[in-house]
């Protein structure tokens, strides 16, 4: 178990804003244990705001730009509580680098994520065996709760 990391919520905050940190503002946010995530996206930009949302909670946090990398990150014993995986990536997507994963072991929460909601993605994720599939952008509104679930 790691420190205890107190983070803020600022009330009114837009989707997937990370400006108005004013404590006097926010509701009172903790983190109780170490967190890690695996953020698997080459979309570049969208994978520095994931993995800066995520730090930015106390989530320790590791980006990669491919599935086999993904793959071979967790075949070599790397463990993460969170695993958000990208949709479309090169040489192999994001369900058959859900399903790898899941081949290997991985106890991971798995979240597939992409910039264009299909119901059929989302089925192919979670017939891969990721817990859940959303439509980016990556939000606070997803990941407070998806770090108090860890948490607990």
């Amino acid at each position: 178990m790691g420190a205890a990391v107190d983070h803020v919520i600022p009330i009114g905050m837009s989707r997937g804003s990370v400006e108005g940190n004013d404590k006097s503002q926010g509701q009172r946010f903790s983190s109780k244990s170490k967190l890690t995530a695996l953020v698997v996206d080459n979309g570049g930009v969208c994978c520095a705001i994931q993995t800066a949302l995520l730090r930015s909670y106390g989530v320790g946090t590791e980006a990669v730009e491919t599935g086999g990398a993904a793959v071979e990150l967790i075949s070599s014993g790397a463990t993460f509580s969170l695993i958000i995986i990208e949709m479309l990536l090169p040489f192999m997507n994001g369900p058959e680098t859900a399903k790898q994963i899941r081949a290997i072991g991985a106890q991971s929460k798995v979240l597939g994520i992409t910039a264009f909601f299909d119901e059929r993605d989302q089925q192919e994720f979670l017939a891969a065996r990721a817990d859940d599939f959303i439509e980016k952008p990556l939000s606070l509104e997803i990941v407070i709760p998806i770090i108090r679930e860890l948490n607990n």
